[in-house]
């Protein structure tokens, strides 16, 4: 064990100069022992001194000002940004040291890396507008609204109006069946009608026309078709009878002439719902296909006219109210002597517009002049019938669904078809059709689904029974009546609605947990960051900071230089107070111990001079003084058989300082002497003070 006082030590100034004993010396008390007073007055100066240049000269601060390094502006911002910055690794990084600061460059990288490519793929989803079905089961409490059924025959003239027409005899077949088709799919009619022929027809229709300047295409399906009261022998609705035709309005279709029953304008409110399920409660209409009104080609007749259609009969439309029968829905057909049951269901979309995060529209584009209701098969027919229009200076029937526009004849569509519509692509023909991309689904729309069952023939009593309400006989209702029956199947509906998959709240937790995750930022630390990178910006382009910046680093050095100077001369005037104070705690023992010779070795001074006295040492000197403890029990120990005194160590020191040094005036030393005669383990009482020496207060 080393006792080893580290600093310069001076005495106080009143002590007296100790002097060193040798083997066969008494030692003095009037000159060795230090007074209690004098000591506890050097003691308290110093420390009032130290006190007070503590409170003058913040150590604490100066000593972290010393390590600060002159650094450039850059590194200054960059040092003051990770040591205060919220997010983490840049404090890591900067005071980092070789493959320490490469690790830790390795693990922000590659988590800046996730971060960006995690970013990248929540925002892309975000403008991608993702969306969700919501699927709902709506009951209506009232009842569900019936829907408009549109009725057409298959046969689209009556003979009776051909002959009426023709009694001029001008009108030949091949012209009613030009004029017959008109009103055909243009796609069916480009692909399947002979040019040659064609031709030929159409320059008989032309003269016809010149010879009847009064006639109008749309006006002939209007009037050669069949009437209500010719095409309706009865309807019911929930079991009770009603006239059909004093709710029906006429429509001209592909097929022709058709009827539309809209229960929920034209009706009566009892006609408006359907109340329970079942086909009690819908509609029914009996109807007649009279068919001996078809064209056969006999007695002169103008032969009969294939179009698309090989069955006779009647095809049925179920659509929403106002909406175009053949454009909103698919139609159900029914052959004569046949009885058709249609349970439908009721499907709603709602779907979000285009302001709303969707794809859909609620109004007509803005080119478009039309008094139709919006939907999106209805705007793609104007949008080719106005590419038509255009092109060739009229739309064909099918397309022109809001009558506006000229209606082509069938060569004035094909020629203009294969002059400016025809394209080759790998040897194919293709026809080349505007893609109407502004025709948008629309934003809220009911389709109906029908489940469709049949019977064949009818019995009996329903027999003498339809020939009571319509006076036909029993061969023409078998060959010509047939009966529809339209119901729900149930008394709810399902609503499909567009919802948002995804808000900008949640995408902004999203990147927030994220950010969190990887980096551990918030939007602190992008101020933070943004702070700091328009700094270093700002240094690099104005030169004005950058001479600030000079002039600071400046003055930062003169006051570390300054610093540093009252640190060193603070930690000179502690050393030397505890130099004292050392030296005058071991100036105390050296009075109490009687070296010997043989170990005079032991006590070594720093200056080299091991002969002085330790009274004499300069103040400003530097003492170190290393006596080893456990060297000198050793040696004292052998020497006991030579009548040498023993010196008796205790087990533990403590090392004087000015707070214990009163302690180690009124306590037993720590060295005593001990005559070799005893050998008991006690320690022996200290040396009687001479009786002129004060006792310690």
């Amino acid at each position: 064990m080393y006792f080893d006082p580290q600093h310069p030590s001076t005495k106080p100034p009143d002590a007296e100069p100790s002097r060193q004993l040798s083997g066969g010396e008494e030692y003095d008390n009037n000159h060795s022992v230090r007074t209690l007073n004098s000591i506890k007055g050097w003691a308290s100066s110093s420390k009032q001194f130290a006190n007070q240049l503590v409170i003058e000269v913040p150590v604490n601060t100066y000593k972290n000002a010393k390590k600060i390094k002159g650094v450039g502006s850059a590194h200054r911002e960059t040092k003051h940004f990770s040591s205060t910055t919220t997010m983490h690794g840049p404090k890591r990084i900067f005071y980092g040291k070789g493959v320490a600061r490469a690790f830790w460059i390795l693990i922000v990288g590659l988590a800046l890396a996730m971060l960006c490519f995690q970013i990248f793929v929540l925002l892309q989803m975000y403008f991608s507008k993702p969306t969700l079905s919501q699927v709902s089961f709506i009951v209506n409490e009232g009842g569900m609204d019936f829907p408009a059924v549109t009725v057409c025959n298959f046969n689209p003239i009556k003979k009776s109006y051909v002959r009426e027409l023709n009694a001029s005899g001008d009108l030949t077949g091949e012209t009613l069946e030009y004029l017959l088709q008109t009103n055909m799919d243009a796609m069916f009619v480009f692909s399947n009608l002979d040019r040659h022929n064609l031709k030929k027809t159409h320059d008989e229709a032309e003269t016809y026309f010149q010879n009847h300047t009064d006639f109008q295409i749309i006006n002939f399906l209007r009037t050669a078709g069949y009437d209500c009261g010719e095409m309706f022998l009865t309807c019911y609705f929930g079991g009770r009878r009603f006239d059909c035709c004093k709710y029906m309005k006429p429509k001209v279709t592909s097929l022709g002439k058709c009827w539309e029953l809209d229960l929920q304008n034209l009706a009566p409110e009892w006609m408006r719902k359907q109340i329970s399920p079942g086909s009690e409660a819908g509609l029914q209409m009996i109807v007649d296909a009279q068919l001996e009104e078809e064209l056969r080609g006999e007695d002169g007749d103008a032969k009969a006219i294939f179009s698309d259609i090989y069955e006779n009969g009647f095809r049925y439309y179920i659509h929403p109210p106002g909406a175009n029968a053949e454009l909103s829905s698919e139609g159900i057909s029914v052959s004569p002597s046949r009885t058709v049951y249609s349970a439908i269901k009721t499907v709603s979309h709602n779907l979000l517009s285009r302001r709303n995060w969707g794809n859909c529209s609620e109004h007509w584009p803005e080119h478009y002049d039309t008094f139709l209701y919006y939907s999106a098969s209805a705007c793609r027919a104007l949008c080719i019938a106005q590419h038509f229009n255009n092109t060739c200076g009229c739309a064909p029937f099918t397309y022109n669904v809001d009558g506006k526009k000229k209606i082509c004849a069938p060569y004035e569509s094909i020629t203009c078809m294969d002059e400016y519509m025809l394209r080759k692509v790998n040897g194919t023909d293709y026809l080349e059709l505007p893609d109407c991309t502004e025709c948008h689904m629309e934003c809220q729309s009911t389709s109906y689904t029908s489940y469709n069952s049949y019977g064949d023939g009818f019995n009996r009593g329903s027999l003498e029974w339809l020939k009571k309400i319509s006076n036909k006989t029993e061969s023409h209702i078998k060959s010509n009546v047939a009966v529809i029956n339209i119901f729900f199947l149930e008394m709810f509906y399902t609503s499909y609605s567009q919802v948002q998959a995804t808000s900008l709240t949640e995408i902004l937790s999203d990147i927030g947990g994220n950010m969190g995750m990887f980096l551990g930022m918030s939007v602190i630390t992008i101020t933070e960051l943004t702070l700091f990178f328009s700094k270093i910006f700002w240094i690099m382009v104005s030169k004005r900071r950058r001479q600030y910046m000079y002039s600071k680093k400046k003055n930062e050095k003169e006051k570390e230089q300054q610093l540093d100077d009252a640190v060193k001369e603070f930690q000179e005037r502690r050393s030397r107070r505890n130099s004292r104070e050392n030296i005058s705690a071991l100036s105390n023992y050296s009075n109490r111990i009687m070296p010997i010779e043989e170990f005079q070795k032991k006590f070594a001074y720093k200056n080299g001079n091991s002969e002085e006295n330790l009274s004499s040492a300069s103040l400003d000197s530097v003492i170190e003084l290393k006596f080893d403890i456990n060297e000198l029990r050793r040696q004292l120990n052998q020497q006991s058989s030579d009548g040498i005194a023993r010196i008796r160590l205790p087990n533990q020191t403590t090392r004087p300082n000015s707070t214990n040094l009163e302690n180690y005036s009124s306590t037993p030393p720590i060295f005593t002497i001990e005559p070799s005669s005893r050998r008991s383990s006690q320690t022996p009482s200290p040396p009687s003070k001479p009786p002129n020496s004060q006792s310690p207060k």
